[in-house]
This record gives structure tokens, sequence and C-alpha cells, in this order.
């Protein structure tokens, strides 16, 4: 047998395919939520506005900000949940606790809304972070070799997309900057709950199939 240090998934255990369906329902709840919070929002502009606008900006629009500040409540709670029964059934665990970071402070962000100011900043970069590395960590779940490219490339774009504007700052100089607050934003969140519904997905389908092939010939 030939498996990978950390991921050594339980063929008795199946709390990876309820972990799976979390992830779905959660990320598809999300970007439903996304899409009601930008068109119910007057004027709202996904360049100049980001997505914390919806749930946060004063005077709060309603029901939008309610409705997005507890689907990302709702989102954390599956998150963690997810990561807790992947790390039972005996997955990485460094990928879990990416995850399960990302999970709260999507949650916090929730109950911290952008009208918060620094609070909300920080746990939106812990968030932005700890999602980008969940996805590059993802393949020490013993994924197959195309979920764990796109995880890694996805993952390189989440992290990249943060850390440039501490290198060229914000403005003209930042290559970013034509996307505008909104869309740069974006271009981090959408990669990490995108492929946490694939992930999903997979998780929840390949079932005893993907752990026999797991146990038996390994990856890489």
């Amino acid at each position: 047998m030939k498996f990978q240090k950390g991921s050594i998934f339980k063929p008795d255990k199946e709390y990876y395919k309820i972990a799976g369906i979390l992830l779905v329902i959660g990320g598809i709840m999300y970007v439903i939520a996304i899409n009601i919070g930008e068109s119910l929002f007057p004027s709202y502009s996904i360049a100049a506005n980001s997505l914390s606008d919806i749930g946060g900006m004063l005077p709060l629009i309603q029901p939008t900000a309610t409705i997005f500040n507890a689907v990302n409540i709702i989102l954390g709670i599956l998150i963690i949940s997810s990561a807790y029964l992947i790390i039972k059934s005996g997955g990485c665990r460094l990928f879990s606790s990416c995850l399960a970071i990302f999970g709260f402070c999507i949650a916090a962000l929730g109950v911290f809304p952008e009208y918060t100011h620094s609070i909300h900043v920080i746990f939106a970069l812990i968030a932005f972070f700890s999602g980008g590395f969940a996805l590059i960590f993802s393949y020490r779940l013993g994924i197959n070799i195309p979920m764990t490219i796109i995880g890694i490339i996805l993952g390189l774009i989440v992290i990249i997309t943060i850390i440039t504007p501490f290198i060229f700052g914000i403005g003209p100089n930042n290559p970013l900057d034509v996307l505008g607050k909104g869309g740069t934003e974006r271009l981090i969140i959408y990669p990490i709950i995108l492929y946490l519904i694939a992930l999903g997905g997979y998780l929840s389908a390949r079932g005893k199939d993907w752990v026999r092939i797991r146990f038996t010939d390994g990856y890489w």
C-alpha cells in the first residue's frame, strides 16, 4: 500500500462524503447570496464595490445586508464542519486546519461586517490567506492529478493577488488596479469558493472506489 503520510482515508468511514456535500451546499448558497446582494444593492458596481459592501456599507441596505451576513455565518459553520469530518475520515490535518481557519474567519466576517473596520479587515486577510493555502494543500487529500493542478493554480492566483498590493501598493502602479477593488477581491474569493464546490463534488461522488484506489495505487 502506498499513501502519503498525513492523508490516510479510512475505507470504513465515509465522513468525507458528507463533508463534500456540505462544501457543495455552502458554496452554492454563497454564490446565490452574492447574486441577490448585487442585484438588490442600488447602483452596485462589481469593480468599485467590494463584496463586504453588500453586508456592511452604512447605511445598511436591507434585507440584503442581513441575508449576506447570515449566509457568511452559515457558510463558515458548514466549512468548519466539513474540515472536522475530513479529519475524522483520516484526511490531511494541514489542509483541514487551513480550511477550518478559513471557515472560522468567513463566519466572523458575518458577525463583524465592513463597518467594524479593522476587525473586519483582519479576519478578511486571514480568511484569504488560509483559503488560498487550503487550495494549494488540497493535493494532500490524495485527489487526482487534474484536481491537484487546478487547486495549486487557483491557490497561487489567490496568494499572488493578496500580496500584490504589498509589493506594488494601491493605485495605478498596481497591475490589478484595472479590476478595481471589487474585481480584485473577487479574484481572491471566487477561486476559493468555486474550487471548494468542485472539491465537494469530488469527495461526495468518488466514495469507496476512490478510497480503494487511494490505498492500492497511491498517487504521484
